[in-house]
Order: structure tokens, then C-alpha cells, then sequence
């Protein structure tokens, strides 16, 4: 039994990474096993038309103490199914540098650790590496890294972008691509690598928030609300139905995105922001909530 890990900090594309990368194992049993950060799961339910058992584990990394019991329990599942494959993506903000720790117990003796691929949002790069300490130690454990994104980024960015990854892991292959298309000779460039054992550690300090849609409010409100808020965030995501539509909200930084989805979920109008320490996120959501009101709802579980 394989395992690969998916890693990459929020928004660099691993979902839309993993539909593509699946496809290397045609007519072999997988099991996908799906991480986020956030207390509602968004990327399991994008993945739902995947030929493949999956698993989601919310609300924490799955290598921080937290979540670890969780992960465990993953993979003895795995071992009970003994699938060809197990797919492992990471939260955006997970330190994956535990991983052979973890996978070298005699517990799990069955699982073949293969490597580590990390996603890379090329032209937020240079800002995430400055922001968020886990994005170098997903670069170090990784053997592959893909600058995504690049059809977003400038000669120069891309330029940067893969001499900042080599500059942090001079063994690693890095190669470029958009919408997360994957190479199949690339495979061949996924290997385990050495890194420093961090098991157990707490999660990198953050701010977590989920706030709820009232369904009345409108795409454009919608919309509205999104831009007092993507600044001082790293990340939102999450699904709503509003105006007889299903849709997907997925921001990274700056960027608002909303688009129409077939996705049935039983998340819809709850949406999780993520931002770092420091950043005024409940002051810009109580900003929105004051601009929106009875629209938006901050949701304490």
C-alpha cells in the first residue's frame, strides 16, 4: 500500500491539484484522506465525484496534537482496506514534517511512504513565506514542488518563486503549471525526504472563524461583504445558496471568487475564515455584519 501527501499553504490549488493527480492510478483502489483546517469541510465535498473512498478530518492539522488520534485511526482504516493507494492532503496549514515519524511506527509497517508533492501559489509566494512559518517546512519534506498559478504570475514572479524554493530545499525538483495540471513523467520525481520531527507540536497560531448567511441576502451582498473582509484574511471558503443559486465562495488574499457549483452539500451558508496572528479579522467581520445587518452572523461552536 502507497501513500502520497498533498501539501501546500491555503489556496496554492491542492484540490484542484488531486482530481488531476488521481488520474496516475487508473484501475487502482484509492483511498483519499482530506484535511482542513476549518471546522466545516469544503475540499471533501469538491472531491465528492473522485473514484475513491474518502475520509475528512476538520478542524486542526492532522500532524499537530490535536488531530494526530484522528489521523491514526485514518490509517488503520487503511490497513483494515488495503487499498492500492492513499492520497493524503494536508490543511494549507499543516506542518507536515512529523510525517515519517508518524508512517515509520511498526503500526503501520503496511504503508509505503512515496513523498511529499507541494503545491505553490507562485505569486503570493514571496508574501506567504514571510507570513506563515509552515509554508518553508512543507517546502523542506517536499521532493516535488509545482509553482502553480503561473499563468497569474510574471516572468519575474516565477523566477523568484523557484529560486526562494531551492534557496529553502536545494534537493527538491520544481517545475511549473497552471490549474494543477500534472506531468505523468513527474512522478518519478516523488521521493521520501529527511526533515526535522515536529510531532505533536501545537498549531501555528491563527485565527479561525465561521460565520452563517442569511439566505435572503443576494449575490451582490454577498460580494459586498466578501471585499470588507478578504484583506485581512488569508482565506475563505465555503458554500451558500442565495438567489436560487448553488455557489462556491473561494478567496485567497485580495482575491474575491465566487462561482456556480452542481455541488450538493448540507454545509451551504456557512462560510470559514482563516488569517494569521495579528491580522484585524473579527474586526473586519464585525464591519461586514454592521454594513449587512441580520445578513451575516458570526457562529460560536
Amino acid at each position: 500500500m502507497e501513500l502520497y501527501l498533498i501539501t501546500g499553504f491555503l489556496g496554492a490549488g491542492k484540490t484542484t491539484f488531486l482530481r488531476e493527480f488521481v488520474r496516475q492510478f487508473a484501475g487502482k483502489r484509492l483511498r483519499l484522506i482530506i484535511n482542513e483546517f476549518g471546522k466545516a469541510g469544503v475540499d471533501g465535498a469538491l472531491l465528492r465525484d473522485v473514484n475513491a473512498v474518502m475520509a475528512e478530518i476538520t478542524n486542526g492539522s492532522i500532524f499537530c496534537a490535536c488531530r494526530l488520534d484522528k489521523f491514526e485511526e485514518e490509517l488503520h482504516r487503511c490497513i483494515a482496506d488495503a487499498p492500492d493507494v492513499v492520497i493524503v492532503e494536508a490543511s494549507g496549514l499543516s506542518d507536515p514534517t512529523s510525517v515519517q515519524t508518524v508512517l515509520g511506527r511498526e503500526e503501520f509497517s503496511a504503508i509505503q511512504y512515496r513523498g511529499s508533492v507541494c503545491l505553490v501559489d507562485t505569486p503570493r509566494l514571496e508574501r506567504v513565506l514571510h507570513t506563515a512559518r509552515v509554508c518553508p517546512k512543507q517546502l523542506m519534506v517536499s521532493s516535488l514542488v509545482l509553482l502553480n498559478k503561473t499563468d497569474l504570475a510574471s516572468e519575474e514572479q516565477v523566477h523568484a518563486a523557484a529560486a526562494a524554493v531551492r534557496e529553502r530545499n536545494p534537493e527538491a525538483v520544481v517545475r511549473t503549471t497552471q490549474f494543477g495540471a500534472f506531468d505523468p513523467a513527474w512522478m518519478r520525481n516523488i521521493h521520501p525526504l529527511g526533515g526535522t520531527d515536529m510531532t505533536g507540536q501545537p498549531d501555528i497560531q491563527l485565527q479561525k472563524q465561521l460565520i452563517e448567511l442569511d439566505p435572503v441576502m443576494t449575490v451582490e451582498q454577498l460580494t459586498g461583504a466578501l471585499r470588507l473582509i478578504v484583506e485581512d484574511s488569508w482565506r475563505i471558503k465555503g458554500f451558500a445558496r442565495l438567489e436560487g443559486r448553488c455557489l462556491l465562495v473561494d478567496c485567497v488574499g485580495p482575491a474575491v471568487r465566487i462561482s456556480d457549483t452542481n455541488i450538493e452539500t448540507e454545509q451551504e451558508n456557512r462560510l470559514v475564515l482563516l488569517a494569521g496572528p495579528g491580522m484585524p479579522l473579527r474586526r473586519a467581520v464585525k464591519q461586514a455584519i454592521q454594513w449587512y445587518p441580520g445578513l451575516i452572523r458570526e457562529v460560536w461552536e
